[in-house]
């Protein structure tokens, strides 16, 4: 083998910079072991690269590789370079700028994902609570709008007392004849089971006209719009099969109260 031909061909550097394979690896250290002069120029190679690291310990600017790249071309080969100490140099510090110049891109390119992944972290973040805030903002409406039909002078209410079915339990009803509107405040109820609703009647003249179902549990809102009758004499509160029932089941009555 010619040391010679050898160190022209460029395998050195390739060794500095680690990008051999292992078999290449233990080549290159058996022929340095062998000819002083590969030995020789490997130090070399890793001298100028520690000197380029200490004089430039960032990423080089744009134009510098293609200056060198240029450079190395004018001054001919590699073959021709074999010869030419300062040109070698120059070859090696090419490769140090390529991959320089590489790792500043990959840099960029994580840096830009990571702020896109974190904008659309945030653009996440923002339309939950926007969602949130409009949740809120109606949920306050409707709490302003039972806060007006509560304190309109028209409405009138009129509570309901548990039976012998459940004497602890107690609902009222609210009802403004000048709106035709109701609402319910459900109390303090038993939680119905899964098939069964709790319904509103109204008694008109000794007959009950249903004012509709109603949600109990679940955290349900104490007050819920329910359907104005007229002319109530009183009002109760049957447990029916879920939907409701076109009359009452009287047995399953829970509260009742008379105007």
């Amino acid at each position: 083998m010619d040391p010679k031909t050898y160190i022209a061909s460029g395998i050195l550097e390739q060794y500095v910079l680690g990008k051999l394979s292992v078999e290449e690896i233990a080549e290159v250290e058996q022929n340095a072991a062998q000819y002083p002069e590969i030995k020789e120029e490997i130090e070399a190679i890793e001298l100028a690269l520690e000197e380029y690291a200490l004089l430039h310990g960032q990423t080089p600017p744009p134009g510098v590789l293609s200056t060198i790249l240029q450079t190395i071309e004018e001054k001919g080969t590699p073959a021709q370079l074999k010869g030419n100490s300062s040109s070698r140099t120059l070859l090696v510090i090419a490769w140090v700028l390529f991959f320089a110049a590489a790792l500043g891109w990959l840099y960029a390119y994580q840096q830009n994902k990571d702020r896109a992944d974190a904008i659309a972290a945030l653009s996440d973040e923002l339309s939950t609570t926007e969602v949130a805030c409009d949740s809120i903002q109606t949920e306050r409406d409707q709490l302003q709008q039972e806060l007006e039909f509560l304190r309109n002078p028209a409405t009138l209410d009129t509570r309901m007392q548990g039976t012998d079915l459940s004497p602890e339990a107690i609902a009222a009803v609210f009802y403004n004849p000048a709106s035709e509107a109701s609402l319910i405040d459900v109390g303090n109820l038993p939680v119905p089971p899964s098939d069964q609703q709790y319904q509103l009647w109204a008694i008109v003249d000794g007959t009950p006209v249903s004012m509709g179902v109603f949600e109990v549990g679940a955290d349900p809102s104490n007050l819920q719009p329910v359907e104005y009758v007229a002319g109530a004499q009183a009002y109760a509160v049957t447990l029916e099969p879920k939907g409701g029932s076109e009359s009452p089941t009287l047995e399953q009555m829970y509260v009742i109260g008379e105007i």
